[in-house]
């Protein structure tokens, strides 16, 4: 599963449960597609040797991508946040590496797998109910989920809401837009407001703590917050604001039984959380909000490497491919 900022490999069951894992900070605006991939493939080299398999022994290869994916093909499609990736052959690379099928798909479409089978929407009518996915991180998108299977949309940009722009926001985003929810919600644009805070004196809490030596990240703000420090307050719950205010355009177009936020920024505590759910209900229709539950991922952190374990298992068991396997043992 790989991140704006973190790339997480994982060996997986045929129940998607993870056995090992391995990761480590990407950059990708400086670094090739070749540099992250093959650390992508050094680490599941790493997983193999520690687990004591050969190279025979992987069923499948899923990767998740922090794009919009073009699924048939396996590969990123004008990614905003990942320079020199457009039409970037993921799935053929890491074939040449592995002797076995490779699945390339959208970072919250694989989250969204997650925590269908595993996590918070498992229980939904028998997995076939219709459920929204929120990743709210460094980016922000969602995974959209219809009567149990994910809903990509004509290009695979389907979900993309973290450039859907903020009515009257001037804030410039890397897509070249202004007012992007990501750029103004989302972690690096909260954590340069929170350091700028702490810079003019207007967080005493932020600026101790980082006179302290302490890491400017969402739980530091979360502490902040806890604290009673207003800035920090301020901080977690504008944010929360914005994210839930766009998703109650889509709760009123999609009707959604479930929203699940996962991310980093879910560290900035239930605050955060509670904020995102008013807004929602504040400016949905009294019906299409009615019996609607937001509720915070149990999965967090694992949920993309599970839900990509998920993504090759629902490819190599189709119906499809177990027909195409019988018929060649015949």
């Amino acid at each position: 599963s790989l991140g704006q900022t973190r790339l997480n490999v994982a060996l997986c069951d045929l129940e998607a449960e993870i056995i090992d894992s391995a990761g480590g900070g990407v950059n990708l605006i400086k670094e090739s597609p070749e540099e992250v991939l093959g650390r992508a493939v050094a680490y599941a080299r790493e997983l193999e040797e520690r687990a004591g398999l050969g190279p025979q022994a992987l069923f499948g290869v899923g990767i998740a991508l922090p794009s919009p994916v073009d699924y048939a093909n396996g590969v990123p499609v004008n990614p905003p946040v990942m320079p020199g990736w457009d039409r970037y052959p993921v799935a053929s690379y890491l074939a040449q590496e592995f002797t076995c099928p490779v699945f390339v798909d959208n970072d919250v479409n694989v989250m969204a797998l997650a925590e269908r089978d595993k996590g918070a929407a498992a229980g939904i009518a028998d997995r076939r109910g219709s459920f929204i996915l929120v990743k709210a991180g460094t980016g922000i998108g969602a995974g959209i989920v219809i009567d149990g299977e994910i809903y990509r949309g004509a290009k695979g940009a389907a979900g993309d809401i973290g450039h859907i722009g903020i009515d009257g926001d001037e804030t410039l985003c890397p897509c070249g837009n202004r007012g992007c929810l990501e750029a103004v919600s989302g972690g690096r644009a909260l954590l340069a407001r929170a350091e700028a805070a702490a810079r003019d004196g207007r967080s005493a809490f932020l600026a101790g703590e980082l006179d302290a030596g302490a890491k400017l990240d969402a739980s530091l703000i979360a502490r902040g917050a806890a604290s009673g420090d207003e800035e920090c307050i301020g901080l977690v719950i504008s944010s929360g604001a914005s994210i839930g205010n766009i998703l109650a355009k889509l709760v009123n177009f999609f009707n959604p039984s479930l929203i699940v936020i996962s991310g980093g920024l879910t560290s900035l505590g239930e605050r955060f959380i509670a904020s995102i759910r008013e807004a929602i209900y504040r400016r949905s229709t009294p019906l299409a909000a009615a019996d609607l539950v937001v509720k915070k991922s149990a999965l967090l952190e694992r949920s993309g490497m599970t839900g990509a374990a998920i993504l090759v298992l629902d490819e190599v068991f189709s119906h499809r491919n177990v027909g195409r396997l019988m018929s060649g043992l015949r």
